[in-house]
């Protein structure tokens, strides 16, 4: 028998290798060759070679009569967490689902050698043992937010440590984060560990990665533009390097670039873990990328997903619940004493030009659609969505749309009247959100006289960004923080203020679920209030009504046990009833 040559390599979406002959007029012998090993693997012929799914990766590594392969470093590493993941799966599975049922107190059993025992919180204690079970690859922890997650994180690592069972932890968390991550790791294990964060230059940043830290701390787009360097020096550390990832929902589509970056980070990596109180803020689908970057597509192998959001949630809700390997704890639950949050609509009436804009702007958009064909409204569907996004800005501040616009916007109005009596008759602080750039310089200069802060895009630089949370949180003339949720959403601590305005909504569930936690989490002493500014009669109910729905529906998915939001109109609704049952019994 003649040997022909091949050439194994990993696939750009991490789920199979392909076999690509050196010699393309050897395709045929080859693909026959592999269809005899492997006769129930349906192989078939592609662009990039010939398939071959994970579950039958092992075949290939056992070798083929007749057949050289020539394996990269990538593929044979895939193969191999795949085979470790696979034969440790149901032990490690079965160590944490006994934790979270034993709760805190069998936890410690697991955790005798740690450090945090008098530091950490009851279930921050189960969620270290889950983290750290023998032969474990990793844990989802999706304790909702404020719940102590980075605490978690440290104590888990420190134990690892302390076991000599890893030397390095890479953490890979968004903008707003990365500078919380050393303070936190001074504050709860002092000077142990060298703790440094990827910034400045390019050769700044490589140099950090060459300095021998314990710990290092970068954002997403550096995680992306040194993923050859990380990946040399996790390769370099022989399974005994960690991989956090922080927020993760930003890990949610394998289309992007840091998805797929990670997930190929993570191949050299003995353990992960991805951290996020939302991790399903829009679709069920959101999940998946997470559970798979810790368990290697474990859980969801071989799960066709439908796009549709409702036929795939039961999809997804079965898999978590029965293969999915992660721990849940809601601030109800683990931070009783934390004060009630309460939800207000103030519906607005829009400024009489500001609606001439609206309704012209909502009247071409109709006639657009209805006169489209199926077919041209796919092909034109991006800026059908953008004039629709258009209309929510409309409700905000035309100005953004119309330079021309001199009046004032009915919201800006409004919020004259809702600060004076907040801030100067109360002397509260007050957390406004806008999701619009022109929309948030309006709100800064109009209401300088609070001195008021500015948190957005239009802030780049990070010691900035975070002396204006110092300043919020601890300047008593400072008095407004305007902020956009994409960019201050995720991890602050704002509970100076115990009211939140949202002037206007982001279309992303996340950015909303994040930012309605920047108040209400450990430290607050005072019950929160969310007063919600919708015009009245346009879009943006709908879609505050959607972004509900979305927090309701990603609830359901991880079993979430939670009580229905006080808001005013519930309050009503229970007090007019029990009016209703006095006449009766009248």
């Amino acid at each position: 028998m003649t040997y022909v040559t091949a050439d194994v390599r990993l696939s750009e979406t991490l789920d199979a290798l392909y076999v690509v002959p050196q010699d393309p007029a050897d395709a045929l012998t080859i693909l026959r060759r592999l269809s005899a090993s492997m006769p129930t693997a349906g192989l078939r012929r592609g662009a990039g070679g010939i398939r071959v799914g994970r579950e039958n990766a092992t075949y290939l590594k056992i070798g083929t009569p007749g057949l050289n392969l020539v394996w990269a470093s990538e593929a044979r590493q895939f193969v191999a967490n795949r085979e470790r993941v696979a034969a440790a799966y149901p032990a490690v599975r079965a160590s944490i689902e006994g934790i979270k049922a034993g709760g805190p107190d069998a936890a410690r059993l697991f955790i005798k050698d740690s450090d945090g025992l008098n530091v950490l919180d009851r279930h921050q204690v189960t969620n270290v043992a889950a983290m750290t079970v023998p032969e474990g690859f990793g844990l989802c922890v999706f304790d909702e937010q404020g719940a102590g997650k980075t605490v978690t994180m440290i104590y888990a690592f420190d134990l690892m440590v302390a076991r000599d069972e890893v030397d390095l932890l890479v953490i890979v968390a968004p903008k707003s984060m990365v500078a919380e991550w050393p303070k936190d790791f001074a504050t709860f294990r002092g000077d142990l560990y060298r703790v440094a964060i990827l910034t400045g230059t390019s050769v700044q940043k490589r140099s950090t990665l060459r300095s021998g830290a314990d710990v290092l701390v970068m954002n997403f787009e550096t995680a992306v533009a040194l993923e050859a360097e990380l990946k040399s020096l996790l390769r370099n550390k022989d399974g005994r390097a960690v991989l956090a990832i922080d927020e993760s929902f930003f890990i949610k589509s394998l289309d992007a670039k840091r998805t797929r970056a990670l997930r190929r980070l993570r191949e050299w990596c003995g353990r992960a873990y991805v951290l996020c109180g939302t991790p399903a803020p829009n679709a069920p689908q959101d999940l998946v990328q997470q559970f798979s970057l810790v368990d290697f597509g474990l859980a969801f192998e071989g799960l066709e997903l439908p796009k549709d959001r409702e036929t795939a949630m039961p999809l997804v809700q079965e898999v978590v619940d029965t293969r999915g390997l992660y721990i849940r704890h809601l601030k109800t639950d683990v931070l009783p004493d934390l004060p009630q949050k309460q939800f207000q609509r103030i519906y607005v009436p829009m400024e009489p030009r500001q609606r001439r804009l609206y309704e012209g702007a909502l009247n071409r958009l109709v006639d657009d659609a209805e006169a489209a064909s199926d077919r041209d409204f796919q092909k034109t569907y991006a800026n059908f969505l953008a004039r629709r996004a258009a209309l929510l800005q409309v409700c905000s501040n035309p100005q953004g749309i119309d330079p021309s616009y001199k009046e004032t916007p009915s919201k800006l109005a409004t919020m004259d009247n809702i600060l004076h009596e907040l801030v100067e008759q109360r002397g509260e602080k007050v957390v406004v959100w806008s999701f619009y750039t022109a929309s948030v310089t309006a709100l800064v200069e109009r209401y300088a006289r609070y001195g008021t802060l500015r948190y957005d895009g239009q802030v780049s630089n990070i010691t900035e960004r975070r002396e204006a949370v110092r300043r919020f949180q601890q300047d008593a003339d400072a008095k407004i923080l305007v902020a956009n949720p994409a960019a201050a959403g995720a991890g602050l601590t704002l509970h100076s203020a115990r009211i939140a305005i949202y002037e206007s909504l982001s279309n992303q569930a996340a950015h909303y679920l994040q930012s309605l936690d920047r108040i209400h989490r450990r430290g607050q002493t005072r019950d929160v209030e969310y007063l919600v500014l919708l015009c009245d009669g346009t879009i943006e109910v709908q879609e505050y009504d959607r972004l509900i729905r979305k927090e309701r529906a990603a609830q359901d998915l991880l079993g979430d046990q939670v009580s229905a939001p006080v808001t005013r109109e519930s309050f009503l609704a229970d007090a007019r009833a029990a009016v209703e049952f006095l006449s009766r019994s009248q």
